[in-house]
């Protein structure tokens, strides 16, 4: 059975969570849940213009760094 990973809410800004992803997912000032909420926010964008592929896979990569998802 999949592990699901449930959050307490962190209100994060489209803006805050743009940064987040492009320049903080390895600041370890920042909770671990505002960065999943600020990847989530940014993989919901209606368009990604603004991030590129590379800032994406980062992304992805560090998801499957800090998460176990077998």
């Amino acid at each position: 059975m999949p592990k699901t990973i449930q959050f307490r809410s962190y209100n994060v800004s489209l803006q805050e969570a743009w940064a987040i992803v492009k320049y903080k997912l390895d600041d370890e000032t920042i909770a671990l849940p505002s960065k999943v909420l600020a990847i989530e926010r940014v993989v919901r964008m209606g368009t990604h213009n603004s991030i590129t592929k590379d800032d994406l896979v980062h992304c992805l990569r560090w998801l499957f760094e800090h998460y176990d998802f077998c």
